[in-house]
């Protein structure tokens, strides 16, 4: 089994953060998002995976060769240029890399997640559809392109297109188990969408792709700067079930981070390389100050960003 991780948008949503750091290369406490979504496939069993890349390419490259060397992962990275090639379009781009006659794992390279994935794959292999979409329970208030399942768990529709019955609306978790099928009826250059034109496809020609529902455990898709600041702070909390992120109880400041004197710290917080808090500043309790960020005032329950000249 082999996994890709969508490592190629814009992170046009996260701007002007993203204009300096793309998407998969955004710091959380120590790590990225990318090394988590890694770690992810990692638990899977997974040993080999795909990266693409085209914003920043040489950025995400870095922070993806030194995260696969620390979990033990074989890594190729597909790069896109000029322009990101899409869900499917990289798909269809890393072919050669992730055909192997076996089922592919595909990671949206903005989520973040605890979620324990085993049962869902035990299913997918179990009754082999041409894909397994992950789902969660649709919160109230979203704003997501539902994903409508029957009562089998088979997929009807995605974002309103896909054939008739009757379903339920839920939240796509940005992660798949793929056949390489799928790709077949995928278009063979230029950009597409792996849900809109491949799933979507399948679903109207009668095929199965299912959905499995998984509620247990943390999930956020970390595309927003108020999703990014919230995962972050969770992160700090310990609300996240994962390696390396217990809550923290003290004030952790990186040896690079520079605290001038009369400052004032109160944990739990967190001061990353590069970052300075100033004489008057008082960071904490429940504060993040990223990587080269600066905070002279007051910082509670917040985080701190650099600062994007």
């Amino acid at each position: 089994m082999i996994a890709m991780v969508l490592a190629a948008g814009l992170g046009t949503r996260l701007r002007p953060l993203t204009e300096a750091i793309p998407k998969p290369a955004l710091p959380l406490l120590g790590s990225s998002l990318l090394e988590q979504n890694l770690a992810l496939v990692r638990r899977l069993g997974v040993t080999e995976v795909v990266v693409n890349a085209s914003h920043r390419a040489e950025v995400v490259a870095e922070v993806a060769r030194r995260a696969a060397d620390r979990l033990g992962l074989r890594l190729h990275l597909s790069f896109e240029r000029p322009e990101p090639l899409g869900t499917g379009g990289a798909l269809v781009a890393a072919r050669p890399l992730l055909d192997r006659g076996e089922t592919i794992v595909l990671v949206n390279g903005d989520v973040l997640t605890d979620m324990d994935l085993a049962p869902a794959l035990e299913r997918h292999r179990a009754e082999r559809p041409a894909a397994t979409l992950v789902l969660r329970s649709m919160p109230a208030d979203a704003d997501y392109a539902p994903v409508e399942i029957d009562d089998r768990g088979q997929v009807l529709r995605i974002a309103g297109q896909g054939r008739e019955g009757v379903g339920r609306p839920f939240l796509f978790a940005g992660i798949h188990f793929l056949e390489p099928r799928v790709l077949d009826v995928l278009p063979p250059e230029g950009a597409s969408c792996i849900n809109r034109q491949g799933h979507v496809a399948l679903v109207e020609r009668g095929g199965r792709i299912h959905g499995h529902v998984i509620d247990e455990g943390s999930w956020s898709d970390v595309g927003t700067p108020e999703r990014y600041r919230q995962a972050v702070l969770d992160l700090l909390r310990g609300r996240y079930r994962l390696p390396g992120f217990e809550a923290i109880e003290g004030v952790y400041v990186a040896p690079e981070a520079v605290v001038e004197e009369g400052a004032r710290l109160h944990a739990p917080a967190w001061i990353g390389p590069g970052a300075r808090v100033e004489a008057n500043a008082e960071v904490g309790p429940e504060a993040v100050v990223l990587p080269g960020a600066r905070v002279s005032g007051r910082l509670v329950c917040d985080v701190a960003f650099p600062e994007i000249r």
